[in-house]
């Protein structure tokens, strides 16, 4: 029986003309990023033997040629599949079918699986989350007054953070119990939020006591997911994170009575300039192992015991976990904090968008991985379409859709041209000096349209008086 290693990684065997190897390889690189490592372990001299014959190809069993420039998810290898190392000019016939309905039914497969229990078990998960979020906004609509819907919307909070920790340990199924615990996430801080609103107070008209209890109570089931359920930890640590960064922001405004967008300005800057540390950050919380450089002789002849595979494993896994859902968080409160700031009209505070959007769009590059990558685009992309949906409606329309069609052909085009070779190393260079200056930038900003150059001008000049 095959298993799967759960970590992005496709175990098979690769037949070589001088071995077979058993490996477990990348499902998300290149198959030519592969070709490399697979040649060291191929035998003696198969680098070299490839010049000779125009160099080496995986094929399927079936014959297929494994495209250089896909993945082996996109193409269909899985675990226990038997992949050959084979030169890229020798003659493998495609298997000869002799029933035309069987060769109609092997072309369909290549294009996607049938529908089966993975897929309806999926289909159901997400369903089922999405009909659980609903109702959060049955609780919005409940009032005023807001006392029943607020302790309400608690109570189905810790119950479903309840049954997905159930779900998780005494059922056994950790993903079904994420997909139950997540939407409390949303019920906690919707209902922390109104719990102590008053009776007459719409919700426009919630303030920063009620940002601050909300982002406690979202931090709280956050941390009670992560701890209770043990699967899919990036949604409970985004929650968690997401928490904090309001709680900073309710404590800013209770202490300072500052506006809604200097609180907004001050919380995307930090959530912002945070970025470099929070891979740091995660490798703490997630205990990743690191060795001890050596400081003396002694010490680099010391044998020191290395922690086992599985538990390095482990702990990677944790640490990815909660990278990501740090982005996440970045991501939810730079769309948030940039919708707060888009509804001004100061230019400081269109800046500053623009600024933030643009520095999640650089510093998204630099995370290999989909999952860590995807968060920071989609951050960048919002908040530069709340900008631009403020633009057009402000500009005739003739303005508008010029600008929309030249903005979208630019990004085709630079996708498709940068999807068949990279960017060259100039481009690279100016991106990461694009990307200091963005986040340097931030704070300056913020400075601006806190009105914190004002306070210090008046300082200084009331000393002087």
């Amino acid at each position: 029986m095959t298993v799967s290693v759960g970590t992005g990684l496709a175990r098979v065997t690769v037949s070589t003309p001088k071995r077979r190897i058993d490996v477990a390889l990348p499902e998300d690189l290149a198959v030519a990023e592969l070709l490399p490592s697979l040649l060291l372990h191929a035998g003696e001299g198969a680098a070299d033997d490839g010049e000779r014959h125009g160099g080496w190809a995986l094929r399927t069993s079936t014959g297929t040629l494994l495209a250089g420039d896909r993945n082996l998810s996109g193409q269909g290898v899985r675990d226990g599949d038997v992949l050959h190392l084979v030169p890229r000019r020798a003659d493998w016939p495609e298997l000869e079918y002799d029933d035309v309905v069987e060769a109609i039914a092997s072309g369909a497969r290549r294009y996607g699986r049938s529908w089966g229990g993975t897929a309806t078990r999926r289909c159901a998960l997400a369903v089922g989350t999405g009909a659980l979020l609903l109702g959060v906004v049955g609780i919005l609509s409940a009032g005023p007054p807001w006392a029943l819907p607020g302790w309400l919307s608690l109570g189905v909070a810790l119950l479903l953070c309840v049954v997905g920790t159930v779900l998780a340990r005494a059922a056994g199924d950790a993903v079904a119990g994420a997909a139950v615990a997540g939407p409390g996430l949303v019920y906690a801080a919707a209902g922390g939020a109104v719990a102590v609103a008053p009776a007459g107070t719409d919700l426009g008209e919630l303030g920063a006591a009620h940002l601050l209890v909300g982002s406690v109570a979202l931090a709280t089931a956050g941390i009670v997911g992560y701890l209770g359920v043990g699967a899919h930890g990036r949604v409970f640590v985004g929650g968690v994170a997401t928490g904090l960064l309001g709680v900073v922001g309710g404590l800013l405004a209770l202490m300072t009575g500052m506006s809604e967008a200097g609180i907004a300005a001050i919380v995307l800057t930090l959530a912002i300039s945070l970025l470099p540390a929070y891979p740091l950050l995660s490798m703490r919380i997630g205990k990743l192992p690191m060795p001890v450089l050596p400081q003396r002789t002694e010490e680099m002849l010391r044998d020191d015991p290395v922690p086992q595979r599985a538990e390095v494993f482990a702990a990677v896994a944790r640490a990815d976990e909660v990278l990501t859902g740090l982005l996440l968080a970045v991501s939810v409160t730079g769309v948030a904090c940039g919708w707060v700031l888009a509804g001004t009209e100061r230019t400081s505070a269109v800046i500053l968008v623009a600024v933030a959007s643009a520095a999640l769009l650089l510093r998204g590059r630099l995370f290999p991985t989909p999952r860590q990558r995807i968060p920071l685009l989609a951050g960048g992309v919002l908040g530069l379409a709340l900008l631009f949906t403020g633009f057009a409606l402000a500009m005739p329309v003739l303005v508008a859709v010029p600008v929309a069609l030249v903005v979208g052909g630019t990004v085709l085009g630079a996708g498709l041209l940068y999807s068949r070779r990279p960017p060259s190393p100039y481009v690279g260079r100016l991106a990461d000096i694009l990307d200091v200056l963005l986040l340097v930038s931030l704070l300056p900003i913020a400075c601006l349209l806190t009105g914190f150059y004002g306070y210090v001008q008046g300082l200084f000049a009331s000393l002087g008086g």
